[in-house]
């Protein structure tokens, strides 16, 4: 089982956006949906082909959206893994489609269109199973694994740490958190106290995953008697959610492995429609009617 579930983030241009994670970095479009809090707002899924814990990244896509500015707590960077020898096809790929690329050792930094940093990983594992292998122009041992690292920044560090022992006994050792071979969280210290404004490239959460749902019920019962901040646990079809707000203020997601993606549309179609779980099924056309406008 992985240890991430997704991640999820802000952006403004919706094609800018499809276009460089499915063509460029090779995920598949999975879902096409709303985000559940605000339901005129579009939310995006990419991941491998079923779209499996572990391998999703999605955006909130917000037309109006201003600059963001990362300050007293915040999410940053994307970390992705990528099988073994495939780090040069990766760095070339990039390259020939005019993206800045640094490379050290096993890994390739650069931005996406909203200025978020990602960071491709070459692990000794696998090329993805072949059920899991998108049907695109990138070689199947070249493809995108999943979900690798993220960073938090936060304005007490220990406060943060302390939590993550209590609550989860994950240990931070030299600022990480290894939750895996493949799979860490990065803990930084902020020095302003100058309020975070999210922004085009935010990071709204990281979501763990978690097996089923008395998994999650147990996490709830004991962020209750633990006394954290919970924000909600809710169904969201697709996956059941624990959402907790960390001690310095970051937005952490407990996520179930099932029932996934395929709730309210085949496999073989993910993505292709405006799709909605079964509890907003009835509200179609109100929610259609009222999508922000996008371009």
């Amino acid at each position: 089982m992985p240890a991430f579930h997704h991640i999820s983030l802000l952006t403004k241009n919706h094609k800018q956006n499809v276009a460089f994670y499915t063509e460029l970095l090779g995920m598949r479009f999975v879902k096409n949906t709303v985000n559940q809090e605000n339901n005129r707002m579009l939310h995006y899924y990419y991941g491998d082909y079923t779209g499996s814990p572990g391998s999703v990244v999605t955006f909130f896509i917000v037309p109006h959206l201003g600059q963001r500015y990362d300050h007293n707590h915040f999410l940053a960077t994307i970390g992705l893994n990528i099988p073994t020898n495939s780090l040069s096809y990766w760095q070339n790929r990039l390259e020939n489609k005019g993206i800045l690329v640094t490379r050290k050792k096993n890994q390739i930094f650069f931005d996406d269109p909203d200025h978020v940093g990602i960071i491709l990983t070459e692990v000794a594992e696998a090329p993805l199973k072949p059920e899991l292998q998108v049907k695109n122009d990138i070689p199947a041992d070249k493809q995108i694994l999943g979900l690798a690292s993220t960073q938090l920044h936060v304005s007490d560090l220990a406060a943060t740490t302390d939590f993550f022992k209590k609550y989860l006994d994950w240990n931070v050792i030299d600022s990480t958190i290894t939750l895996s071979k493949t799979e860490h969280l990065e803990l930084y210290q902020t020095n302003t106290t100058e309020k975070t404004r999210m922004g085009r490239g935010s990071i709204d959460h990281i979501a763990f995953a978690v097996k089923d749902d008395k998994a999650l019920n147990d996490l709830y019962q004991k962020a209750q008697e633990q006394n954290w901040q919970i924000e909600e646990i809710i169904s969201r079809g697709y996956f059941k959610s624990l959402y907790i707000r960390e001690p310095g203020g970051n937005r952490l997601e407990f996520a179930t492995m099932s029932p996934g993606f395929t709730l309210d549309e085949p496999l073989e179609s993910l993505g292709e429609s405006f799709a909605l779980p079964p509890f907003l099924a009835d509200k179609r056309a109100e929610i259609q009617a009222n999508l922000y406008p996008i371009d």
